[in-house]
């Protein structure tokens, strides 16, 4: 497999809020940013519905619209895990991203395998992840039938 950067991320929580529950609870929030590379670039809008659970291990669910430098909207979804960090109570994040647009420009991201590893500093309103958007390629020849 290849893995090569394809952008940096920066989200920001714009809204947040939380809810308790035995044996976990649930997160529900907005968030705000901005994506950038030489291939994909753009502003980002997310709904994130985290669920917490009991491992205080949060399951990132986040989904939304990338509005791209040219003014394309491409639908955004982001799966992953975000254990905390002791030193700091930073949560550390990795993420599937997959994308759907109809732009010839970015049909690639239909099929794209990109994944998101970053640090979100705080959980709560101005809370910010930032981190490296890689797309991985697989390298694996296509059978060949006898």
């Amino acid at each position: 497999m290849d893995v090569s950067k394809l952008c940096d991320l920066e989200l920001r929580y714009t809204s947040l809020e939380t809810v308790d529950y035995e044996p976990g609870g649930q997160v529900y929030g907005t968030m705000e940013g901005s994506l950038k590379g030489e291939r994909l670039s753009g502003t980002m809008h997310l709904t994130n519905i985290a669920a917490r659970r009991p491992d205080n291990v949060n399951v990132p669910t986040l989904r939304g619209l990338l509005t791209a430098h040219d003014g394309t909207r491409v639908w955004v979804e982001m799966d992953g895990l975000a254990m905390l960090r002791p030193a700091d109570n930073a949560r550390v994040i990795l993420a599937r991203c997959g994308f759907r647009t109809s732009h010839p420009d970015l049909r690639w991201l239909n099929t794209a395998f990109v994944v998101f590893e970053g640090v979100l500093d705080q959980v709560a309103v101005g809370g910010t992840a930032r981190g490296e958007m890689h797309l991985c390629q697989a390298t694996v020849a296509s059978p060949v039938r006898a």
